[in-house]
């Protein structure tokens, strides 16, 4: 849903100050739910269940969106 948000916004030519702060929203979404993600498996771990999750993907994808600036945020 934020995906979509910055993406029209974009498309419907909002000042750049607009758009950066869809961006930052964005960035903060998917490192939020990625967090998540890390949360609930350390959840399962815990309780000795199994899960389907993948927890290097999700600490890999906190690491890559935390290094991402909204520049190249936008221009994806």
């Amino acid at each position: 849903m934020k995906k979509l948000i910055l993406k029209n916004a974009i498309l419907n030519g909002l000042t750049l100050e607009i758009i950066s702060k869809k961006a930052e929203i964005y960035k903060t979404a998917i490192i939020s739910y990625n967090k998540a993600i890390l949360h609930v498996i350390k959840d399962y771990e815990w309780k000795n269940k199994t899960h389907s999750f993948n927890k290097e993907k999700a600490t890999r994808e906190i690491e890559i969106w935390q290094n991402k600036n909204v520049e190249t945020i936008i221009c994806e």
